[in-house]
């Protein structure tokens, strides 16, 4: 189930990449940075996030985006490690990943020379969660790998700069379901606002 969500997020990348080899003036490519904050069930957190996403677009307003998402490292809570020699205190993290496609829609420029607009889509969330027990064999450590699909919605605004180069303002929102301890899953609510630019080629 992981490897086909991947599977469905390339295929349509791959099904239209000789269209877009075709039509490379209709590419753009945004870079931004900002924070994301993630909340679960008994922790909430925020890190720096960066994200890279490359876009096509079908129309003047439509656009089809492939993104790199990373949503930072964040704290969430102590615990404790029983060994033969002991309990120690742990500390635990997830760090958190995603592939992404999204259709957006974005308007002509309306207000002051700033174009406003929706995305909507599907993210392949790839969680490491990860504890470490300082006082114990020198910071022992110990990780594992959670992956699931979640969708995601978001909003953004942009203003042009050059001609092809436009700065952007978004916020977007995923809670993909991670299984944060042996009981279960839990939805870890992320919510990411970011500034950047776009370079449209």
């Amino acid at each position: 189930m992981k490897s086909l969500s991947a599977l469905l997020i390339a295929l349509p990348c791959i099904t239209l990449s000789p269209l877009v080899t075709a039509h490379a003036d209709a590419l753009n490519l945004t870079v931004d940075v900002g924070s994301a904050k993630q909340q679960g069930d008994s922790f909430s957190d925020h890190d720096t996030s960066v994200g890279l996403t490359l876009g096509y677009e079908l129309t003047s307003n439509w656009s089809l985006n492939l993104s790199y998402t990373d949503f930072g490292k964040v704290f969430t809570g102590p615990g404790i490690l029983v060994t033969e020699s002991g309990d120690y205190e742990t500390q635990h993290f997830i760090d958190t990943k995603a592939l992404g496609l999204t259709a957006q829609y974005l308007t002509d420029p309306l207000i002051a020379g700033w174009a406003f607009g929706a995305r909507f889509g599907l993210m392949h969330v790839d969680t490491k969660l990860s504890y470490v027990a300082p006082e114990l064999m020198d910071g022992f450590s110990h990780s594992r790998l959670d992956s699931g699909t979640a969708p995601l919605v978001g909003a953004l605004a942009t203003y042009n700069l050059t001609e092809k180069l436009a700065l952007i303002v978004s916020a977007d929102y995923m809670a993909p379901e991670v299984e944060t301890s042996g009981l279960g899953d839990e939805k870890i609510k992320t919510t990411r606002f970011a500034v950047g630019l776009n370079y449209h080629f």
